[in-house]
């Protein structure tokens, strides 16, 4: 499990990396606009991401599952990929017949023309369908426990499609150059992936393509895959609405300040998520083979660390957020618009990074439920808040509502997931240990190293590293106050152990 946790972290990471290298990239060689359009093109993949419907989640679950023999994970693959090929074909029709409706609605452009930007869309409509398919093949890859073959292959992926793009920027500084890059190293990775899940799978490599979809596979596993297509369905409206609202309410200047601060801020749900993915697996077989206590416990000591580092870089974001996006950009003046929106944003992703060990817990069992009724309640409050807050305050206000829907959210979803599968004697551990004493610690902590002024003229290096100091004290700080020291050294004891009997 630790090699798929650093497998994971190290794609993760390499996520983290391309947003700090290739985003400043893109504004330097395409202009801030065009920049805008493409976090506008984000929104939309975003919002088709709901096509997948609970599919490739299902995939990695039931190929995790040690209950089932290989030969019923193929005929499992292959009804699953069946179903998937017809909602690439979905996706990618709907992005492109609606793509000068699209432009005309919700885009407030001024370099552009309406069909100079519905030819874009129509690129992007490929690119976004093809992410789809391969986003679904990594997923058997990471249910079959296969996590550094599929990182291998993520960031192989980002690297050609997010960063070898910039060469083709440099000498061609256009949209239509930087879509179809993109587009085409998208679908190139999704046939290298395609191919190495069926050697895998089945011993063997295969591009066969062909609908086959058994009415009794697909039945057993829709009840999950359908709850999962509701979840899909509140998250891409709840996290793809406030970016709708501005995009529709205020410029596209707006949108793409708003979209950088998150760019940076979720930076704290991508080092959560390869924790998470590492655990599922290991979830889904405790619970599946009746080892309950088991997998509470590795919950239990999962979910500190995590909240240690989730605030620690939270708390870092909020205190350094200014000087973070000017070491990011190099521009102070850009840093002075998006500063205002990363204190809130961070916060609301690490409340939303809270929650993501407790799903895959619920993912291990099977339950949906308590995250479709979350949702949907969030809905009565985002679907009108949005459009209301951004109308009258701007696009703060879309971020003080995404923030105060996540805090309210991981408050109810940590008691009930606790109640129902961790069962803790007393539900304020959970939250004094995952929420409100972590939180006080890293805030204290980066407080006080934002108390020594670090200005711009030292360079962006040494304030790069000052603000390094700062997130690596509180991790340590937060660790030592937070963890047992009997069971930090049964920790520490297990991985030296562990290195020396590799060696």
């Amino acid at each position: 499990m630790r090699k798929n946790i650093i497998a994971n972290l190290i794609g993760k990471f390499f996520g983290i990396l391309s947003n700090f290298l290739f985003i400043p990239l893109y504004i330097h060689f395409l202009g801030f606009e065009k920049y805008s359009i493409i976090s506008f093109s984000l929104v939309i993949a975003g919002i088709m991401v709901i096509l997948d419907a609970g599919l490739t989640a299902t995939l990695s679950r039931e190929f995790a599952r040690t209950d089932i023999p290989r030969e019923e994970k193929q005929r499992i693959f292959k009804t699953l990929e069946s179903v998937y090929l017809i909602v690439i074909f979905i996706c990618i029709s709907t992005v492109f017949f609606l793509s000068s409706l699209i432009a005309e609605q919700w885009l407030n452009l001024k370099e552009y023309n309406l069909d100079q930007a519905s030819f874009f869309f129509k690129i992007i409509s490929f690119d976004i369908g093809f992410q789809l398919l391969f986003r679904f093949y990594m997923g058997g890859l990471l249910g079959l426990e296969n996590q550094v073959k599929a990182n291998v292959y993520q960031v192989g992926w980002g690297m050609v499609r997010n960063g070898f793009v910039v060469i083709a920027i440099m000498f061609s500084p256009t949209l239509e150059t930087f879509f179809l890059w993109q587009t085409l190293s998208t679908v190139i990775f999704a046939i290298l992936i395609k191919l190495s899940l069926e050697k895998t799978l089945k011993g063997r490599y295969s591009l066969a393509l062909s609908i086959k979809i058994e009415k009794v596979v697909f039945k057993r596993v829709w009840g999950f895959a359908g709850g999962m297509l509701l979840i899909a369905l509140v998250a891409a409206l709840n996290t793809q609405m406030d970016k709708i609202a501005i995009s529709k309410l205020l410029s596209l200047e707006s949108l793409g300040y708003y979209t950088l601060a998150i760019s940076l801020s979720q930076g704290i749900l991508v080092l959560v998520n390869p924790i998470a993915t590492a655990i599922l697996p290991r979830f889904t077989a405790q619970y599946s083979a009746d080892k309950q206590k088991e997998a509470s416990s590795l919950f239990k000591k999962v979910s500190v660390y995590v909240a240690i580092l989730i605030f620690s870089i939270m708390a870092n974001l909020t205190f350094f957020g200014e000087k973070i996006v000017w070491i990011w950009t190099g521009d102070i003046k850009l840093a002075e618009h998006i500063s205002e929106f990363i204190p809130i944003v961070a916060m609301a992703y690490a409340m939303l990074s809270l929650q993501v060990i407790p799903y895959y817990i619920a993912i291990a069992n099977g339950y949906t439920k308590l995250n479709n009724l979350l949702g949907i309640i969030s809905l009565i409050v985002t679907l009108p808040g949005y459009w209301l807050v951004t109308k009258y305050y701007g696009a703060i206000g879309a971020a003080g509502v995404f923030c105060g829907v996540q805090i309210f959210s991981t408050i109810v979803y940590l008691y009930f997931i606790d109640k129902k599968f961790i069962k803790s004697k007393t539900i304020s551990r959970v939250y004094i240990k995952q929420i409100i004493l972590p939180l006080v610690i890293t805030l204290s902590i980066a407080f006080v190293f934002s108390l020594v002024h670090i200005f711009e003229e030292y360079g962006r290096i040494i304030v790069l590293v000052w603000i390094g100091i700062s997130t690596l004290s509180t991790l340590i700080v937060g660790t030592l106050i937070l963890v047992p020291i009997k069971e930090l050294k049964g920790d520490l004891n297990f991985k030296s152990h562990h290195t020396l009997v590799n060696n």
